[in-house]
């Protein structure tokens, strides 16, 4: 089978059930595992710069979906050389990726027929639901019973007798209260969310409200950044003082995003953060996140 992704859940999905040889295409977003990134690239930002500050990108996506143009570009003469027999996409977010309508009609511009997998969960549940059905898709649905099991079962009992309360933010300016399956992955860890109800869209909000409902740990995670990109931000704007505003009983801590944006297994990862972030004994720098400690001005120069 000739696979495409456009998704990078859906493409380490696809990896982990063993399938990872028949990728064929990817989006510029897929990057892991890392052997993947030598696939072509089908689908690109059209203009979006993920290194220009976070408040210019939300109006420059703001600006862009006002008038109903997309985001991405799908490269339509590559899509006919490649000739996948499966195209994995999305209808969730147009923010995040196209949707299977532009895939459709690229497919059709193209001359070619695959089969398209839309993928749109909202909750763990869902979540599991579509590593399932790519597993379906592929001929793997043993392997991605197996895999989607970790998403699935009851919340974690709360540490220390209470359930502490959970801030995981997806974007940083303004800030936005992540939705759709994190509150899940909070309850799940054994904390309370702050922030909507599970399966409802990200929250747009302030530092100061955040400030206000007094969580107890706040997760910085926003969409397409890893943890160095998110740092440099903060460490060179006046967000990062916003952040120790806060003052959080279990700090501020930044995540890399593939933990709680991307719909797939490493949610699970996301979780154990999560549990390991509001439980009494964790390790200073669990992989893949680490705390909010900004540097503070040397002795002599304004201290």
């Amino acid at each position: 089978m000739r696979i495409v992704s456009v998704l990078p859940s859906a493409t380490e999905t696809v990896a982990a059930l063993g399938h990872g040889t028949e990728l064929v295409g990817r989006s510029a977003e897929c990057d892991a595992p890392a052997e993947i990134r030598r696939l072509p690239v089908v689908m690109r930002p059209k203009t979006l710069d993920s290194d220009r500050p976070s408040a210019e990108i939300d109006a420059r996506v703001r600006s862009t979906r006002a008038g109903d143009e997309s985001l991405y570009e799908l490269d339509v003469p590559l899509l006919a050389r490649l000739r996948p027999d499966l195209i994995l996409t999305q209808d969730l977010c147009g923010v995040c990726s196209v949707t299977d309508a532009e895939v459709t009609a690229a497919c059709r511009a193209a001359g070619i027929e695959p089969r398209i997998v839309s993928l749109t969960p909202r909750t763990l549940e869902e979540v599991a639901g579509t590593i399932e059905a790519i597993g379906s898709a592929i001929g793997a649905s043993e392997a991605a019973h197996r895999l989607a099991a970790p998403l699935r079962g009851p919340p974690s009992a709360p540490t220390g007798g209470r359930r502490r309360r959970v801030s995981v933010v997806e974007w940083m300016d303004p800030p936005i209260l992540a939705g759709l399956w994190v509150p899940e992955m909070i309850d799940r860890a054994g904390g309370e969310t702050i922030g909507p109800v599970p399966g409802g869209v990200g929250q747009r909000t302030t530092w100061s409200s955040i400030a206000r409902r007094r969580p107890d740990l706040v997760v910085v995670a926003p969409c397409s950044f890893a943890v160095e990109r998110t740092v440099r931000e903060l460490s060179t704007t006046a967000l990062g003082d916003r952040l120790l505003d806060l003052a959080t009983a279990r700090g501020v801590w930044i995540a890399d995003e593939s933990y709680f944006s991307r719909p797939g297994p490493r949610l699970a990862d996301g979780i154990g953060l999560l549990r390991t972030l509001l439980g009494e004994d964790r390790p200073d720098r669990p992989m893949g996140i680490q705390r909010w400690d900004p540097p503070r001005p040397a002795m002599g120069d304004g201290a």
